[in-house]
C-alpha cells in the first residue's frame, strides 16, 4: 500500500497547474484560464466551507462553465428533503440553503424551478369491478447523465491532484474507461448493490480520501491491490446523494461489476401506459456505513485529509 500523507483540514490546497485537470488542454493563450474550486462554494450549504480545506486549481473556462452548470441544479436537488419532508441531516445551514436554491435553481430535467419539480404519478385502475387509484410522490429527480458528468469532473479533479508533479506543474488522467455503477439517495444507501461495492473495495489501496465542507462533500479513490489498471471511486454530495463507479481497464471493470448484487425490482402496477415498477429503499445503519472509512491507520485527533503517493502507469 502507498504511503499516506495528511493535509490540514483548514487550509486550501492550491495547485499552480498549466494543464486543465478536466480536458487536459494547456491553459493560457487561446485557451482562456479560470480559477476553479473543485468543491464548488455554492455546491454545499452556505458557510460550510468557511475555514475549511478546498482544492483550488486552474481550469479552462469551457470546463469551468460546464461544471458550474451541472452543480447548479444538482446541488439544489441533493439538498431537498425526502418524500416525508425529512432533510438528510438536521442542520440549519442545509435547510436554509435548500429552501433558497429551490426557489432560484431550475431543474434541467423538468425545465421548472426545483420547488416545482416534484415527481407525481397517478395510477388508475380497477380490481373486481371496484375502481382504485394511487398517487405517488417523490422529491425532484436529477438526470442521471448529469450526475455521471459531474462525478467525472470531481473524480478527475482529485485524481489530477493525486498525480500532480510540482516540477512539471501537470497532473495525470486515469487510463481506460470511466464507468459509473450506481447513484442513490440517502434513504437507499443500504441497497444490495451499494453494500456489495463497499465490501468489494474495502481492501483496495487508498489513493485519495477527503471529507470537507463539514461533511457535506466526500470523495474516495482507491486502486486495485493487484496492480491492475483499475480504480474505484465514490462521492457523497450534501450528505444525501452517493455516486459510485470504476475507472480503468474495460474488461476488468466488467468482471468486477458482474460481482455486484442486483437490487430486487417489484412490479407496482400494469396499466395501458405500460408496466410501472419500483425498488424498495434499503436504509443503512450508521454502524454499517463504512464506504468512506479509510483502510489505513491514522490519528483521529488530526484533520481527516488524505493524499497518497502517485501511482505508476498513468497518462
Amino acid at each position: 500500500m502507498a504511503e499516506v500523507r495528511r493535509y490540514l483540514g483548514n487550509r486550501a490546497i492550491l495547485l499552480k497547474n498549466v494543464n486543465c485537470p478536466y480536458c487536459g488542454r494547456l491553459v493560457g493563450g487561446d485557451v482562456e484560464a479560470s480559477k476553479e474550486h473543485v468543491v464548488g462554494r455554492r455546491f454545499v450549504p452556505l458557510r460550510c466551507l468557511d475555514a475549511q480545506w478546498n482544492l483550488i486549481l486552474t481550469a479552462c473556462k469551457r470546463c469551468n462553465q460546464e461544471k458550474a452548470d451541472l452543480e447548479d441544479d444538482i446541488s439544489a436537488i441533493t439538498m431537498q428533503p425526502n418524500t416525508f419532508g425529512q432533510y438528510a441531516v438536521d442542520d440549519t445551514r442545509l435547510r436554509e440553503t435548500a429552501e433558497l436554491k429551490a426557489m432560484r435553481s431550475r431543474s434541467r430535467k423538468t425545465g421548472k424551478l426545483v420547488s416545482e419539480s416534484q415527481v407525481r404519478l397517478r395510477l388508475d385502475g380497477s380490481h373486481g369491478g371496484t375502481g382504485a387509484g394511487l398517487l405517488l410522490e417523490a422529491p425532484p429527480q436529477i438526470d442521471e447523465h448529469r450526475i455521471w458528468r459531474l462525478a467525472h469532473f470531481h473524480v478527475r479533479g482529485f485524481f489530477f491532484f493525486d498525480t500532480f508533479g510540482g516540477e512539471t506543474r501537470r497532473g495525470g488522467f486515469p487510463l481506460g474507461d470511466f464507468s459509473p455503477i450506481l447513484t442513490v439517495r440517502r434513504d437507499d444507501w443500504g441497497n444490495p448493490r451499494m453494500r456489495a461495492f463497499t465490501d468489494l473495495v474495502a481492501d483496495w489501496d487508498l489513493r485519495v480520501h477527503a471529507i470537507g465542507a463539514d461533511g457535506f462533500f466526500k470523495v474516495l479513490i482507491c486502486r486495485h491491490p493487484n496492480e491492475l489498471l483499475v480504480w474505484c471511486w465514490a462521492l457523497e454530495w450534501n450528505q444525501n446523494q452517493r455516486v459510485i463507479g470504476f475507472m480503468g481497464d474495460r474488461e476488468e471493470i466488467a468482471r468486477l461489476a458482474g460481482r455486484l448484487a442486483t437490487p430486487e425490482i417489484q412490479v407496482l402496477a400494469e396499466t395501458e401506459a405500460g408496466v410501472h415498477w419500483f425498488r424498495p429503499d434499503v436504509p443503512l445503519a450508521d454502524a454499517d456505513d463504512t464506504l468512506f472509512v479509510p483502510n489505513a491507520p491514522y490519528d483521529e485527533t488530526l484533520p481527516t485529509r488524505w493524499q497518497p503517493d502517485p501511482a505508476p502507469g498513468l497518462t
